[in-house]
């Protein structure tokens, strides 16, 4: 059977997907379609096709869309998957309607909502319609948290037999595992993101300034992501800043996220940003650490109050710094007890086998139960 992934960059489908691309390939012809302008050598250990189409996922001028579509139907002409599972959100709904007119089954994964929710205006009235009218025809929609599944089922663009929440993008928790914490080192707080106002980067320099000045020796701060040359990061002269100063270290992009978290004792993550569940919260879990997240719909779903972490409000400095004191001043104990609880979380629910499971049951199947090429509207 032939199998496509679309996702809006090899980045992606890499750091997230790749388990899954793995498992798929080893029983069916895989194709990742992919922006053109990407460099595919991420997924070249994997026995994966690359179909590379236009697509710019920043833009919202209609020109550029109807050539991203138009390049998205084309591509899935020539691959003719028997099906399509996509990520995203922009992805997912030109791979909705992409599917829709060539009559393919199309399972899109709604990893949060992403900032096209947020649009006003015409751009925002046209994104509602094309999205109510798609969703409702896809074969099957996967949730990364409750409230995403909720807000469409109220809104009608799904239905309760053909969506269902899984958890997040799973991680390998063969590969992100608990390590022993070096005794007497400093309490060291990480954050991992994109490098966007709405993911708290402002909120989280601004807490560990304030802890750092109240704990001179006795906190560390780490921050490790790619800046965004865009309104919506943070200018590189901010982070130039923090990091100039005592306790506080920028490391850019990590390509080894399992061996920095062996470094580090509580994961952060201050977000506004309309998350699934954040990939780095999920890891944090599996690798045993403690955990500060805001009480945000995907956010909130691996914290176990009290027990793994704290959930605080989005936007409050005060708060933030706080629950970050609150994890400074444990001691060893205090700090083995919460990365016990957030592994236990990770295994119970986490687990990215349980995610490339459902993957396998949604694939299009005839009456014996065998899979089939299937296409529908």
């Amino acid at each position: 059977m032939k199998v496509a992934f679309i996702a809006n960059s090899v980045w992606y489908l890499s750091n997230f997907r790749a388990s899954t691309l793995e498992a798929f390939s080893r029983r069916h012809t895989v194709s990742c379609l992919v922006p053109t302008q990407d460099d595919p050598s991420p997924l070249a250990r994997l026995d994966v096709a690359m179909s590379p189409f236009y697509l710019d996922a920043v833009s919202t001028q209609p020109f550029k869309e109807a050539r991203a579509l138009l390049s998205l139907i084309a591509t899935l002409r020539r691959v003719r998957p028997a099906v399509v599972y996509s990520f995203n959100p922009k992805t997912n709904l030109y791979a909705l309607i992409a599917c829709w007119l060539l009559r393919l089954p199309c399972v899109p994964n709604v990893s949060g909502v992403g900032v096209a929710s947020q649009l006003g205006g015409a751009k925002g009235w046209l994104y509602r319609g094309l999205a109510g009218f798609f969703y409702r025809r896809a074969r099957h929609v996967f949730f990364q948290n409750r409230q995403d599944r909720e807000a469409f089922l109220q809104a009608g663009w799904v239905s309760e037999a053909r969506s269902e929440v899984i958890p997040g993008s799973g991680v390998d928790l063969a590969r992100f595992v608990p390590r022993p914490r070096e005794p007497g080192r400093p309490v060291r707080f990480l954050m991992a993101a994109r490098l966007l106002k709405a993911k708290g980067v402002p909120e989280y320099l601004q807490a560990s300034r304030e802890l750092q000045a109240h704990m001179p020796g006795k906190v560390e701060f780490l921050l490790a992501g790619t800046l965004e040359p865009t309104e919506r990061g943070i200018p590189k002269a901010s982070i130039e800043a923090w990091a100039g100063e005592a306790g506080m270290t920028f490391l850019g992009h990590i390509d080894d996220m399992p061996a920095l978290l062996d470094t580090v004792d509580c994961v952060v993550l201050p977000s506004y940003y309309p998350e699934g569940v954040p990939r780095s919260l999920i890891e944090a879990a599996a690798a045993g650490k403690v955990i500060v997240t805001t009480a945000m719909p995907g956010c909130e779903e691996v914290v176990l109050p009290g027990e793994n972490g704290w959930c605080v409000p989005p936007q409050n400095v005060p708060a933030l710094c706080q629950a970050m004191q609150r994890i400074a001043e444990l001691d060893e104990a205090g700090l083995a007890r919460m990365g016990q609880s957030s592994r236990a979380l990770a295994e119970q629910r986490f687990d990215e086998a349980l995610v490339i499971e459902r993957y396998w049951q949604v694939l299009p199947q005839d009456e014996a139960g065998n899979e089939k090429v299937e296409g529908s509207r």
